[in-house]
């Protein structure tokens, strides 16, 4: 017979499980998309290339049997592991990008990619996660600012779009119009350089600070953990001086950027309209959040959590601590688990990176045991470092019907 563990880790890499999308009217989310074949076996081991094929394939199946397109993509994250030698970091990520742009759009959609410590599969070096909105393209806006940074190589990407009210802000960088790194190693003037980059999105899509609805922050973790802690403290007392001093939800995680000497990337969702922000305290709102009081906040049909991170007991019990917290915000909101759309799941520490896979299960259970009719969405990536050392921090989007 079978034992529990053993099944829950079948459950857990299984892509039905890992790959899930849902749909809301037009707006459709798409949970992490893996290099792994129908019986949920990793592909093309220690080979870039063929992985990136793989993931992408994984992805445009979940998109295409939703009854969307590639071309309805407004978002995209990619998450890629490289451990070879930092000055060539950039070729490893032009080469992956190579294999990426056979199955981009274009006009492609607002990016982000970083670099972290791995998957929840074993082996799995990238994994994407992705929204789309099915609207004709002249019913969108494509955000390329005048003055903005670029890619190292040509691609279709956009810095964002603009659909009906919503806006999508790919991560920006300290870099100029070459893709050169820039203010190298110097913490507040790269997040002011990104934070001009973020304005210029926003304002070109008639909005400003005012209108954002949650904030990622990839911050840099090179194994100190008071100096990360510390690093990250200077870029949100930036951020919460250019949101005027009232954050939105917002999510933290520690990696290694791409190129030598940048310390954080951002990106950011928001919507451009008059109607009411409904912000909320939030219950155990992490440390980023506290000191704005917005953990939660309600525009329209949509709801952004911000991240929630426990603090760390073992993994197994803080994923069902940070899952319960994530149902309570939903309750404390005027929601509930139905209206979950996706799930940003990222997780650190030796017992994780010991058995990504193990680690995986245990997440995938304890949702498994929560959502007992439908498991939304999610991402689940393995990072070099989270806020206040916590093993797992989660943020969520929910759709609220009208």
């Amino acid at each position: 017979m079978e034992d529990k563990g053993s099944l829950l880790f079948k459950l857990a890499t299984l892509p039905k499980t890992v790959v899930k999308n849902r749909a809301f009217g037009r707006h459709l989310f798409v949970g992490g998309a893996l290099p792994v074949d129908s019986h949920g076996k990793l592909i093309g081991a220690g080979d870039i290339e063929a992985q990136t094929h793989a993931a992408f394939q994984q992805l445009q199946r979940a998109v295409e049997e939703a009854g969307f397109r590639m071309g309805d993509l407004v978002r995209l994250n990619t998450y890629y592991v490289y451990e070879g030698v930092e000055e060539d970091a950039t070729v490893y990520w032009e080469k992956m990008t190579r294999v990426r742009l056979q199955y981009f759009p274009d006009p492609g959609p607002a990016a982000t990619a970083v670099r972290v410590k791995g998957m929840g599969i074993s082996g799995a070096m990238i994994q994407f996660e992705a929204e789309a909105v099915s609207t004709p393209l002249e019913a969108r806006k494509r955000i390329m600012p005048a003055k903005s940074w670029d890619w190292s190589i040509p691609v279709p990407l956009s810095q964002g779009w603009k659909v009906g009210n919503q806006v999508w802000s790919g991560g920006q960088v300290s870099a100029d119009e070459a893709g050169r790194a820039t203010a190298l190693g110097d913490v507040k003037l790269q997040t002011r350089n990104v934070l001009e980059h973020v304005r210029n999105v926003l304002k070109d899509a008639g909005g400003d600070f005012s209108h954002v609805t949650q904030i990622k922050i990839c911050y840099l973790h090179d194994g100190d953990d008071a100096a990360s802690e510390q690093r990250l403290s200077e870029m949100v007392t930036e951020v919460s001086a250019a949101c005027g001093g009232t954050l939105p939800p917002m999510t933290a995680f520690g990696v290694n950027l791409l190129y030598e000497g940048l310390v954080l990337e951002i990106d950011c969702t928001a919507e451009i309209s008059d109607r009411p922000q409904l912000r909320f305290s939030g219950l155990g709102a992490n440390n980023l959040n506290r000191s704005s009081g917005t953990q939660a906040l309600r525009i329209g049909q949509q709801l952004q959590i911000g991240g929630v991170s426990p603090q760390p007991q073992s993994f197994a019990s803080d994923c069902v601590t940070a899952l319960a917290r994530i149902s309570a915000q939903l309750s404390e909101s005027g929601t509930d688990l139905s209206a979950l759309s996706h799930l940003h799941v990222f997780v650190s520490g030796e017992e994780v990176n010991e058995s990504p896979d193990r680690a995986l299960a245990r997440f995938t259970s304890a949702l498994e045991q929560l959502c007992t009719s439908s498991i939304p969405p999610f991402t689940f990536v393995r990072v070099n470092g989270l806020p206040s050392n916590a093993s797992i921090e989660v943020d969520a989007i929910a759709v609220l019907p009208e």
